[in-house]
């Protein structure tokens, strides 16, 4: 059977190419389109990154001297501990503000979902101190020291802003690296 008589192959040839069109002069925005890549629509979405493995211990949570608790960022940070434990970000959906940004992220990732990625891959530290609290109308900036174990060389300073109901709107807790696969 040759494969220009096959019905089957010569359809599905013109449907790919027609959605190649499509996509190609800007039809895809028309309601009932989808834009369309072809190495996902032909090989699928490539599978998620691995997870980094978990850390050896769950990270203590403390205050620097003269820095009074507050029990919202507590409540963060104490969840944080347990998702990076756990590398299970999920759980911190609800201590995200519906405001919550990531600086430098293209509009068609969601911040949210790079959050939950980067609990699973981020290294694990053995503490975080809160350094100091600082009030800016209702929103609260918190500096936290992430320190890793007795090299006190790697301890990093991250920087959280929360919402007037303790959620976040955005830190510094990662960078943001987007990798193209097969490119």
């Amino acid at each position: 059977m040759k494969m220009a008589n096959n019905p089957v192959h010569a359809g599905a040839c013109i449907a790919a190419l027609m959605m190649f069109t499509a996509s190609a002069h800007g039809t895809a925005a028309q309601p009932g389109w989808q834009q369309v890549d072809l190495r996902s629509f032909f090989h699928g979405e490539p599978p998620p990154p691995p997870k980094a493995p978990p850390p050896k211990q769950l990270a203590t949570i403390s205050m620097a001297p003269g820095v009074a608790v507050d029990a919202q960022v507590d409540r963060f940070l104490r969840g944080l501990a347990d998702a990076i434990k756990a590398r299970e970000g999920k759980p911190m959906l609800a201590l995200l503000s519906p405001k919550y940004a990531i600086d430098d992220l293209p509009p068609d990732r969601k911040p949210a979902d790079m959050f939950v990625q980067a609990m699973e891959q981020i290294a694990g530290p053995s503490e975080m101190q809160v350094m100091s609290l600082e009030k800016q109308g209702v929103n609260c900036i918190a500096k936290v020291e992430f320190r890793f174990g007795t090299e006190r060389e790697k301890s990093k300073t991250k920087t959280f802003e929360f919402d007037g109901d303790g959620k976040l709107l955005r830190s510094d807790l990662f960078k943001l690296q987007i990798q193209q696969v097969g490119a």
